[in-house]
């Protein structure tokens, strides 16, 4: 495809490439391969339209333009049902690995961009004056064993942050990419603190907000604890993303002023 000005055409073509290619009979299915190839050309999609087009939509072109119908039906099964095929990680970036495709251009399997966080909140309570946390994070499609893992605590207003390190832990259910965090709010200035998680794993980070897929059961309400000269609350957003808000204990605050008061007065020349 050399004319940008079909991009939208394709893009709108391609959508039909999902369970509703899967409804169709061999006839209609061939009839629709066929008038794609047509949009699509013979010269293959141009670097305008790899850029802006996603994968999946890129691999789809590349089906149809060397008439592999039976990769293309896999194809779409398999993200029909859920089982999208696994990423490798090569000098940065992400290459999604379809082992039944041969001749896939990198360019068209390049997921970087597309691939985020895939987490889960497990559990969050006060232990002491930190407040644990655990759940799990990993990157999306990419299969590893090791996966660092880090909590930050990101100030709505102002943007600062505070970064915890996790320890690995089994997770339920998958036994994979747990972790375990204890977050120290008593170095954290007053405000409203949103909680993100960031993986890393063959030297790829992603973030993300977190809190908002979380363990069946897990107890939402407010958990409240002074700390230092704080008050912290725990709490989770109307969005459902798990946050810390900090206040300056007023009492805390009126014994300093009277300190204050006190010692300016003491050195008051009399």
């Amino acid at each position: 495809m050399t004319s940008d000005s079909t991009i939208s055409v394709l893009r709108d073509v391609l959508r039909v490439y999902d369970h509703r290619y899967l409804d169709l009979d061999r006839r209609q299915r061939e009839r629709l391969v066929d008038g794609t190839r047509r949009v699509i050309g013979d010269e293959g999609l141009s670097d305008a339209a790899r850029a802006a087009l996603p994968a999946a939509d890129r691999l789809r072109a590349f089906c149809i333009q060397y008439g592999l119908r039976d990769e293309l039906e896999r194809l779409i099964r398999d993200e029909v049902e859920g089982s999208p095929a696994g990423a490798v990680v090569v000098g940065g970036r992400i290459y999604a690995m379809y082992p039944y495709l041969r001749g896939v251009p990198r360019q068209d399997a390049d997921i970087t961009t597309e691939v985020g966080v895939e987490h889960r909140l497990d559990a969050v309570s006060w232990q002491g004056r930190r407040v644990r946390i655990r759940g799990t994070a990993m990157l999306e499609r990419v299969e590893t064993n090791r996966t660092a893992v880090e909590v930050v605590l990101r100030e709505r207003t102002t943007g600062r942050e505070h970064a915890f390190p996790a320890d690995p832990r089994p997770a339920p259910g998958t036994g994979t990419g747990g972790f375990e965090a204890l977050a120290d709010p008593s170095g954290v200035e007053p405000g409203r603190w949103d909680v993100h998680v960031a993986a890393t794993a063959h030297g790829v980070t992603r973030e993300a907000r977190f809190g908002s897929r979380r363990a069946d059961g897990l107890k939402t309400a407010p958990q409240r604890r002074p700390v230092g000269g704080h008050h912290v609350s725990v709490y989770f957003t109307k969005g459902g993303h798990l946050a810390l808000v900090v206040r300056e204990d007023a009492g805390a605050t009126s014994l300093r002023a009277r300190l204050r008061r006190r010692l300016s007065r003491s050195a008051t020349p009399r």
